[in-house]
């Protein structure tokens, strides 16, 4: 059985398992920061800085479903991968008709009633906007 080598003659002292160890946790908890950082700027803030800048505003709105359109190759689309990233290839365009809450209706002393089925606007000739730029 050979001799132990006293820790004076080692060519590696014992401490450095220890230093390297340590040096080996702080480069993982700096790698792990960065990509944390990363995602977390282009998953959560960028998106959400676009939906502020927007000019959402606080006051209600109606929106009715007027049409949703598949197309294969568009510039734009609705909200698809979690309004994330544009959508590439197909998507699903989604038009509706806006109006703000508050529209009142008084009926009083009715006598003939009629049920009647509003279509909405032209498309063709309607204003375009975007929701989200």
């Amino acid at each position: 059985m050979p001799k132990p080598t006293p820790v004076e003659d080692l060519i590696i002292p014992p401490q450095d398992n220890r230093i390297c160890g340590t040096i080996c946790m702080c480069q993982m908890t700096a790698v792990l920061s960065s990509v944390a950082i990363v995602y977390l700027t282009v998953a959560i803030y960028m998106p959400s800085m676009r939906a502020f800048k927007s000019g959402i505003t606080e006051v209600p709105a109606m929106c009715t479903t007027t049409r949703a359109v598949t197309k294969d190759n568009c510039d734009w689309g609705s909200c698809g991968e979690w309004c994330l990233s544009k959508t590439s290839g197909a998507c699903i365009q989604i038009y509706v008709n806006l109006r703000h809450n508050g529209s009142s209706l008084l009926f009083a002393n009715c006598t003939n009633t009629a049920n009647k089925t509003c279509y909405g606007i032209d498309q063709e000739n309607a204003k375009k906007n975007r929701c989200i730029a």
